[in-house]
C-alpha cells in the first residue's frame, strides 16, 4: 500500500514535470529569433584627421564630433555588417551610418560625423542610434543621466 502510494506519487510528478516542461517549451524564445544588441557612444574628433579617439559627451560649439556603433548578434558574438544604422537627433536631423575597421585593432564600427554647427543651441541633446535588421529596429540611447547625455556647450 504505501510502494503503490509513492508510484502513484512519482507519476503524478513526472507528469507534472512534463507538462511543465511542455509549457515552458512553448512560451521560450525561438532559437530562430535574433538577439541583437545595439551599443553606441561619441567621440571627440575635432583636432586631428587620425587622432586618437576620445570617448566624450561635451562638444563645443563648431567641433566634429562621431557617432559611433557596433551591432552586435549576442548569440553569434559576431558584428552584424549589412545593418541600416542612423543616428537620430531629437531635433529629427539623421546621419546615415557607415561601417569600418577603427583603432588599432582594427574594431568593425558604425559611424557618422557631425560638424555641430557654430550657432547651435547649447545644452543637452538627446539622441538614439537605430539599427534596422532583417526589416526589424533595435535601438541604443545613452543613459538618461546628464554626464552621458549629449551637451553642446559653447567654445572655451
Amino acid at each position: 500500500m504505501v510502494f503503490q502510494k509513492i508510484r502513484e506519487r512519482k507519476g503524478l510528478l513526472l507528469l507534472t514535470l512534463l507538462l511543465m516542461t511542455i509549457f515552458l517549451a512553448a512560451c521560450g524564445d525561438s532559437k530562430d529569433e535574433a538577439h541583437i544588441v545595439v551599443k553606441g557612444d561619441t567621440i571627440n574628433s575635432h583636432t586631428v584627421e587620425d587622432a586618437v579617439c576620445v570617448v566624450n559627451s561635451r562638444f563645443e560649439q563648431g567641433w566634429r564630433m562621431l557617432f559611433r556603433a557596433a551591432v552586435i548578434d549576442e548569440t553569434t558574438g559576431e558584428t552584424i555588417e549589412d545593418a541600416k544604422v542612423k543616428a537620430v537627433l531629437e531635433n529629427g536631423e539623421e546621419f546615415e551610418m557607415e561601417l569600418g575597421p577603427h583603432g588599432p585593432e582594427s574594431t568593425m564600427l558604425y559611424t557618422a560625423p557631425w560638424d555641430i554647427p557654430e550657432d547651435f543651441t547649447t545644452g543637452t541633446l538627446d539622441y538614439e542610434i537605430i539599427a534596422t535588421v532583417d526589416g526589424k529596429e533595435y535601438k541604443y540611447e545613452p543613459f538618461d543621466v546628464e554626464p552621458s547625455k549629449l551637451t553642446i556647450v559653447e567654445p572655451q
